[in-house]
């Protein structure tokens, strides 16, 4: 056995200060995993509690504020994101002036696909549209973790799947289906993603998660309020009846619903918030 002296002189002060981190980010890590009602995140909460327990030391729980850029377009990734608490979009630009969504995050979800694929940038856009928290990684933290733990690296690429469908189910929608359809499904979207029944959005931001007009989607809006459906605020939507909105919704929204499900559901894990197995 080393004496105190020993050890001082065994270890360099970098060696040391590096093996007091790791015990701090274990001990961390393990008091935030044994405390599972903390984490919100779906795909977290589908972990192992074994799995949880090896990455929660390298998560860090930070705020999102609203407009918060989280990637920007063609520049490096630098962290990644699992959203706890709010929305944010990915939004892909249409032309010099113009950027729609073609994806909401919520506490489902996942910001930080081009890690998981072996990328550095995104071709896209995510801004926080409603505030909230997340755990946040350092990209290079969660490539190890990848290549370290194959549970991991199963469960975010059964998420990419998932993405994969709703884009391309995304597509059919929009090309086939009503304003008002569409209206209902993103609206049941995020409220599958956020706490409550009330969501802090404006008319010109789902005008650009829906590619129209802000007139049309006032219009669409206040049918479905008409209807008992939905109150409208300033700023903000409240869902007064969400199994007569599942009535109005296309049949994109249970197929996309479906990928989603299996994340959790197939891993063991409590069904996802609204969503049962």
């Amino acid at each position: 056995m080393f004496s105190c002296t020993e050890e001082l002189t065994r270890y360099s002060p970098q060696d040391r200060l590096r093996r007091h981190s790791l015990s701090l980010r274990a001990e961390r890590g393990a008091r935030i995993a044994a405390d599972e009602s903390r984490i919100g995140n779906g795909l977290l909460r589908a972990l192992d509690g074994a799995v949880l327990e090896e990455v929660m030391p390298y998560l860090e729980r930070v705020p999102l504020k609203r407009r918060q850029v989280l990637h920007e377009r063609n520049l490096p990734v630098m962290y990644a994101y699992f959203i706890e608490q709010g929305l944010a979009s990915l939004m892909a630009r249409a032309d010099d002036q113009c950027m729609l969504e073609v994806g909401t995050l919520g506490r489902e979800d996942f910001v930080g696909l081009p890690v998981v694929l072996g990328t550095t940038r995104t071709p896209h856009r995510c801004v926080v549209q409603v505030p909230g928290e997340a755990w946040r990684i350092s990209a290079d933290d969660l490539q190890a973790l990848l290549n370290r733990i194959p549970a991991l690296r199963q469960l975010l690429l059964t998420y990419v799947q998932a993405t994969n469908v709703q884009s391309a189910q995304l597509v059919v929608c929009n090309s086939r289906h009503s304003l008002r359809q569409r209206l209902a499904r993103w609206l049941l979207f995020a409220h599958d993603q956020v706490e409550g029944n009330e969501i802090a959005l404006t008319h010109q931001f789902l005008g650009r998660a829906l590619g129209v007009r802000r007139a049309g989607v006032t219009t669409a809006m206040g049918r479905l309020e008409e209807a008992g459906m939905i109150l409208r605020g300033r700023g903000r939507i409240v869902i007064l009846d969400r199994a007569r909105l599942e009535g109005e919704v296309c049949d994109c929204y249970r197929a996309i619903r479906s990928e989603y499900k299996k994340i959790t559901c197939d891993s063991g894990s409590e069904p996802a918030y609204r969503i049962a197995c």
